[in-house]
């Protein structure tokens, strides 16, 4: 038994120093052997029975903690607000000090000299505005003047071509036991008259006539067309030879006037008109011995141009 235990024991020594050996030397490179795919094979599953609904156990009452002491202490200590914790900063240097100084001196120029550039620019186009609205100033005054001027030169040509028409003469003579007193019309203008209507009327009257008198016209006024540089004799009056006597003996004074109204060929002129009015001064001995003279009398001797009542046109 000893001698077998102890060829075991060799036998174990021998195998232990074979093996380091062996671990010790390079091992040969395997041979590397290419893997061979096998056809898979789709494993067939057999069926398996179905498990058996296993009895649900009844869940077990989680047990609740005890409530400890410091709970409410907890807490209260949460619901409080969070201590406010200030941070000092470390102070700085000398050259941070100076670096900082000079940083703001150079922002505080630099805003300097922008204001004052601001007020330049805001300078400047208060300025502009002034030029501009003066040069508008003297541009409306100019266009002003322009218009003033055309409507002066166009106001002169019209007046200078317009039908004109006056009284150019007032000739009288003997119609039985009348006297026929005979205005001549005329028309000075280089345009022909528009709608022109001439009435005239006679009165004897004691003395002057009133500041008030009425010089009204009991016949409907004649109408006629007169050309450009033409002449007509419209507006015959008779007066009875009795009346002419009472002015012999000075007794009456006979009055003789007329007013003749018109429109020029001139679009947008207003109508125009001109009235007259003549005494009658006269001498000798009726019938056949008789001398008579006009002469204008009182304010009734005027045009539209005197502008001192408004144009009354009578109805056509």
């Amino acid at each position: 038994m000893a001698l077998v235990v102890a060829a075991d024991g060799g036998a174990q020594a021998q195998r232990l120093q074979r093996g380091q050996q062996q671990r010790s030397l390079p091992l040969p490179p395997e041979p590397q052997v290419e893997p061979q795919v096998e056809p898979q094979v789709e494993p067939q599953v057999e069926p398996q029975p179905e498990p058996q609904a296993q009895p649900q156990a009844q869940p077990q009452p989680v047990p609740q903690p005890a409530a400890s002491p410091s709970a409410p202490v907890e807490r209260r200590a949460a619901e409080q607000a969070p201590i406010p914790v200030q941070v000092v900063t470390a102070p700085k240097s000398e050259q941070e000090l100076a670096a900082e100084r000079q940083d703001r001196e150079q922002r505080s120029a630099l805003e300097t000299k922008l204001l004052v550039f601001a007020g330049l620019l805001i300078a400047v186009g208060f300025f502009q505005f002034i030029a501009f609205a003066v040069q508008g100033l003297y541009l409306w005054l100019a266009l002003r003047a322009m218009q003033r001027s055309a409507q002066l030169a166009e106001r002169n040509m019209a007046l200078a071509q317009r039908a004109f028409i006056y009284v150019g003469s007032l000739a009288w003579s003997a119609a039985g036991p009348n006297i026929k007193l005979s205005p001549t019309w005329e028309n000075s203008g280089a345009t022909p008259t528009r709608g022109l209507r001439i009435s005239t009327n006679w009165r004897s009257w004691h003395g002057d006539l009133p500041s008030d008198f009425v010089f009204n016209y009991v016949r409907a006024p004649d109408r006629l067309f007169l050309g450009p540089k033409a002449r007509a004799e419209v507006g015959s009056a008779l007066i009875p030879m009795r009346d002419v006597q009472a002015a012999i003996e000075q007794r009456v004074h006979l009055y003789f006037w007329g007013r003749a109204t018109y429109e020029d060929v001139f679009e947008g002129s207003e109508p125009h008109f001109i009235e007259f009015c003549y005494r009658l001064d006269v001498a000798g001995a009726a019938p056949d011995a008789v001398a008579l003279t006009f002469t204008h009398y009182g304010s009734h001797n005027r045009t539209d141009e005197d502008r001192q009542r408004p144009v009354a046109l009578e109805p056509r």
